[in-house]
């Protein structure tokens, strides 16, 4: 089961729309800043993300000088804010996978600790930069041009259908080359992709909402195991090489069992990528990219 970190998203209120995720970063900014919570943190970063996916999204059918400056007001925000949510992940997983009382738990954890202090100062000048009254006078700039065109239009479906094709072509690399890079840009397509769905055509998403969640549950505790056997790396010459040859097998098998678990979601007869195409195809003129079916992908550590 994927583990809580990436189970909180899912419990956010169901909000769709730029509007509405606009409101939620100017809401969650102020309270970021007065208690550092771990989930507020989260959770902040997961509103500006998806702000950042749609207004991607949205300069696609409907160009505007407004899409690039909201990427724009959040770029440093939501960069100090992957830093310092980094280490609480990594904090968590090192709880999970030792008792207190090993001895490499005990060093990442010193080594850890004392960088979010410098995360936590890193995303506090970038909080200081944020102005939640002119990200809601964007925002409300920014409101006709996201109702352009209507949800479920022809010309979403044909978004989130590009951004389907982009997570299969992605499914492909990664399945071809098992590096950690490619599985996390997976990750990243599938984020998309959900994104598109639930805030342009969520009548078209929902069949596929439930599945889609848990493989990108998974592949975020791929990411999380992937960036913490970097950091034990980083201590294999204060450590005994038995100890970090240790923790990397634990990890291994973790993450081998996560992959497993997404591939039997994918392959299929069809596979998962053919059925959700299917939902599309009443849709005119929208051109498809086959993706021919393929057997379980064998699982590796990445490179």
């Amino acid at each position: 089961m994927a583990h809580s970190l990436h189970i909180r998203e899912t419990e956010l209120p169901k909000r769709i729309g730029l509007d509405d995720w606009m409101s939620r970063v100017a809401e969650l900014a102020p309270k970021v800043h007065d208690g550092w919570d771990a989930d507020d943190i989260h959770d902040l970063r997961t509103a500006i993300r998806r702000c950042r996916t749609m207004a991607e999204g949205l300069s696609e059918v409907n160009p505007d000088p407004g899409w690039r400056k909201l990427k724009k007001s959040t770029r440093k925000l939501f960069r100090a804010l992957g830093d310092l949510r980094d280490s609480h992940v990594k904090l968590e997983w090192i709880k999970k996978l030792a008792p207190a009382s090993d001895p490499l738990r005990k060093l990442l954890t010193q080594s850890i600790s004392p960088r979010m202090a410098a995360q936590q100062e890193a995303c506090q000048k970038a909080l200081a930069k944020f102005d939640p009254k002119e990200w809601r006078r964007l925002s409300k700039k920014l409101s006709d041009r996201a109702q352009f065109f209507p949800p479920e239009s022809v010309v979403y479906q044909r978004l989130a259908l590009t951004r389907l094709n982009e997570a299969a072509l992605q499914h492909q690399v990664a399945r071809q080359g098992r590096s950690r890079i490619a599985w996390h840009r997976l990750r990243m397509a599938l984020k998309h992709f959900r994104y598109t769905l639930e805030n342009f055509v969520p009548q078209h998403g929902e069949p596929w909402m439930e599945n889609l969640k848990r493989m990108q549950d998974l592949l975020g505790d791929v990411h999380d195991l992937d960036v913490l056997r970097r950091e034990i790396w980083r201590h294999k010459k204060k450590s005994d090489i038995s100890q970090i040859e240790r923790w990397l097998a634990l990890i291994q098998k973790r993450r081998a069992r996560r992959l497993a678990d997404f591939a039997s979601l994918v392959v299929g007869n069809p596979p998962v990528w053919q059925v959700w195409r299917g939902g599309f195809r009443s849709v005119p003129t929208l051109q498809f990219v086959p993706v021919p079916p393929a057997a379980t992908p064998a699982v590796h550590s990445a490179s």
